[in-house]
């Protein structure tokens, strides 16, 4: 099975390595810019390298095309893809509104084509345990769900690039919520009922700088780059807060009340964390993202958290890689390929879990429009 991936930043290399690990070949880089493109292809030994991903599509032909590029070119690439007959891999966010999304969607189903949608935050350990002990009743009920990241990281202090402009696909709604809303639908098995809220972009301007290709060399140059040594600073107009405020059907069909709240600024004891709360009691989550994951539970009735120890079969079954990110991109990767083989579907997120995010940011921004908010309401599909 052969693959191509568009897009040559940190989530370019963390496909082409969830490939490799899945067994597919890559084939060909499609970049942007030669210098980074030719640079990241030396070091994962690709030899095929492209700047014109439709003319490559047209040649290569490839069974799976991979799109890590940024949000703008995503629906683009899948309807040509789509058109020649390849199964489409598409980071998050899916689109760049719900229409796009939507449009993707319809694309790769009426051609009859497996669909996967990056939203990798839902492979993490902490997340797969939760998921199992929720099943299980552990806690009852749930009523309440939360989920918070405080970054103490200002955005306009970082170099100016694609992270600042709404059009490129910037902002945390895009990058930070999507992974954050499925894993709460992930763990919940279910799915959004309503949903309200707002995002705030907090700096209109950021400072030209060294030129970003990777997302990781931000945060290199948080610690290394002075921004008042910048003599242009350019118009930041993606959202670096939000606070979104949903109903979540429950797989049991209940509906439970979920808080999303992020932003770039501050920070607090415990920035991140994740908590589901029910009729017996809470499952608290700190830093779903990092190395140590762990689970903490309080019954109704105790004083003491207790520590909930992940399962090994959990961790036993995701695949060895050298961090935990790329970890997830290998888990997302190897069930895609399965059902590629006709070895069934594993529950991966799809085109369907990247139009719901879309959908939920679309109203979550016209949340800027209070009477637009109070005039429409929304209609999920199922």
């Amino acid at each position: 099975m052969r693959a191509v991936v568009i897009g040559a930043g940190w989530a370019g290399e963390g496909h082409i390595i969830g490939l490799r690990d899945a067994g597919v070949e890559v084939v060909a880089l499609f970049g942007r810019t030669p210098e980074p493109t030719y640079q990241r292809a030396a070091e994962l030994e690709i030899a095929d390298v492209r700047f014109d991903w439709r003319a490559g599509l047209e040649e290569l032909r490839p069974e799976i095309v991979s799109i890590a590029t940024p949000a703008d070119s995503h629906r683009a690439i899948a309807e040509v893809a789509a058109e020649l007959g390849c199964h489409v891999v598409c980071e998050k966010p899916l689109a760049m509104n719900a229409a796009d999304a939507w449009a993707m969607r319809q694309a790769v189903e009426r051609a009859g084509l497996k669909h996967g949608y990056a939203a990798t935050g839902r492979y993490a350990p902490a997340i797969q345990q939760t998921r199992q002990l929720l099943t299980e009743g552990i806690i009852g009920r749930i009523h309440e769900i939360e989920s918070f990241a405080h970054l103490n990281a200002p955005m306009w202090r970082f170099p100016y690039c694609w992270v600042h402009r709404l059009d490129h696909g910037g902002g945390i709604l895009n990058n930070l919520f999507t992974h954050h809303l499925a894993q709460v639908l992930y763990v919940t098995q279910g799915a959004v009922h309503a949903v309200a809220g707002e995002a705030h972009v907090l700096s209109d301007q950021a400072p030209v700088g060294p030129t970003i290709h990777d997302f990781r060399q931000l945060f290199v140059l948080a610690s290394t780059w002075d921004p008042d040594q910048a003599t242009e600073w350019r118009t930041a107009d993606a959202d670096m807060a939000y606070t979104v405020n949903a109903q979540i059907r429950l797989g049991d069909g209940n509906l439970a009340n979920a808080l999303f709240r992020a932003s770039v600024l501050g920070s607090t004891p415990q920035p991140e964390f994740l908590a589901f709360h029910g009729e017996a009691g809470s499952l608290y989550m700190r830093g779903v993202w990092v190395e140590d994951d762990h689970i903490q539970r309080l019954m109704v009735g105790q004083q003491d958290w207790e520590e909930v120890p992940i399962s090994d079969a959990i961790t036993a079954g995701l695949p060895d890689a050298s961090n935990h990110l790329q970890r997830c991109w290998n888990q997302f990767f190897r069930e895609f390929v399965a059902d590629l083989k006709g070895e069934g579907y594993a529950g991966y997120p799809t085109f369907h879990d990247g139009y719901t995010a879309a959908a939920v940011i679309d109203i979550v921004r016209k949340g800027y429009d209070s009477e637009a908010l109070r005039s429409e309401e929304m209609n999920m599909p199922s």
